[in-house]
Order: C-alpha cells, then structure tokens, then sequence
C-alpha cells in the first residue's frame, strides 16, 4: 500500500468521508513506521494510473472516459513541481513545511487573502493583499511558493485557503468540499501524491452536485455545457470548456 492509499483508506472510513486535522500526523506516522511511500524512491507519485481513473470513476458512477476527460481539461496539465529551486526551499529550512524534492503546484491569490484577513495587511504588504483581484502580483510556478510563505508569517491559515492547490487547482478555502475537514489536512493529502490530487478533485465534483452532469458527457459540446458551466462559472463558453471536455471525452472513449 501507498501513503496516498492509506490517505484515502482512511478518509472512506471517516465520518463523512473527511479527514480531521489531528489524522494526519498519525497517518503519516503509521506509514513512516511501515517505510509507505507513494513510489520506491520515497517521493510523492506524481503521475496517475489506468487503476487509479478506474477507481474514480466507480466513485462517482461514471465512465473513464468521462472522468478522465473532466480532469485533462480542469487540471490543464501535471499537478507537480520537481527539482524545486534551493533557495525556496531553504526558506523554512530542514523539516519546514517546504521540504522535498517535489511538491504541488499552487497559486496564491492576493484578493482571496485579503478577503479571509479583513484587509489587515492589504497597506503593509500590497503585494500578498489586494482588494481586487490582480494578474500582475502573480510571479509564476515555484515563486508562488515564497509568496506563500510570506503569507504564512502573517496568517499560516488564510494563507493556505488563499492558493489553489495541485492538478485540479481546488482553492484551499474549498477544503470541506474536496473531503477534508480542515486546510492544513487537504493541504498534507496533496503533498502526499497525484492520486490524492484526483480523489480531492472526486470528492468536489460529488460536494458540488456536478455528479449527474458529469456522467451525461458525449462527443457534443453541448452535453458537457452543464459540467463546464457548474465547474468553471459563467465564462466557461468564452474559454471553451465544454468544447475541450467533449474533444478530450472523444481522445479517452474506447475505439
């Protein structure tokens, strides 16, 4: 078994199917005790599985086609930062919440910080909160972690509900609804491997009431609209979400 096998053992188990805070360490004691990892090198397994769709589907009684088409579209690529750069990882230094050698994408959002802390810091540190929401405080891949940090300094918290986190990119502040009762548990489970990234993404679609939409996915377009409109908001036709869920939904069905 894998850590992130046992993550999700777990949280089958758990009333409500989440994770309280105090899971975690104790999960991640029990694997350490056993030598569990996601994969033999003991770094978190950042590709998925045939199996792995297979057993999201059956959650959520769709096909794989359904659900591996979904997640292409709304993941838009691997969730996974490897080789990351030493001075972000110095920054907490050894045993910090940085460590290891790969850990999920994320992007910070000034705007959602500056909402979940009342605006306190908006005039000391503009660049970690803003009003409204501004493209040009993004500074791109592994520097959102050291925005991160910095955020973490003032409010460890609101910082991790303020980034979207892994493949899917769930927003931390979502973390109930992709099966975790708390941010710092959802935030530990997508450390641990791809697969928790695609159980979390289960677990929201299933919260969110996208389960009927999801498994009425064909080749046409207009079948993934109610998906693509519930998942992405009003501006899903300007981008094109249903179309590209329906092209991915063609590539994964069987020939």
């Amino acid at each position: 078994m894998s850590r992130a096998a046992l993550f999700a053992d777990v949280r089958k188990h758990a009333p409500d199917g989440k994770l309280l805070d105090a899971h975690v360490p104790l999960i991640n004691a029990v694997a350490d005790a056993f030598g569990l990892s996601s994969e033999a090198s003991g770094q978190p397994r950042t590709d998925l599985t045939g199996q792995d769709f297979a057993e999201a589907a059956t959650a959520l009684g769709c096909s794989v086609a359904q659900i591996r088409a979904v997640f292409e579209v709304e993941a838009s690529g691997a969730g996974w930062f490897s080789d990351m750069r030493g001075e972000i990882l110095a920054l907490d230094g050894p045993g910090g919440f940085l460590d290891g050698s790969s850990l999920p994408k994320i992007l910070f959002e000034a705007h959602v910080f500056d909402k979940e802390t009342g605006g306190r810091f908006r005039a000391s540190h503009p660049n970690l909160s803003a009003a409204r929401w501004n493209k040009a405080l993004y500074v791109g891949g592994q520097g959102e972690y050291e925005r991160l940090h910095r955020a973490m300094q003032l409010d460890a918290r609101a910082a991790l509900r303020s980034a979207s986190w892994g493949a899917p990119q769930i927003m931390g502040f979502n973390h109930k609804l992709a099966g975790f009762d708390t941010v710092e548990a959802f935030v530990e489970a997508m450390k641990t491997g791809a697969r928790a990234h695609l159980m979390a993404f289960v677990a929201f679609v299933k919260a969110s009431g996208l389960t009927a939409a999801l498994r009425q996915i064909t080749t046409y377009h207009a079948s993934a609209e109610p998906f693509a409109r519930g998942y992405n908001g009003a501006g899903y036709k300007a981008n094109e979400y249903h179309v590209k869920i329906a092209r991915a939904f063609a590539k994964w069905s069987p020939k």
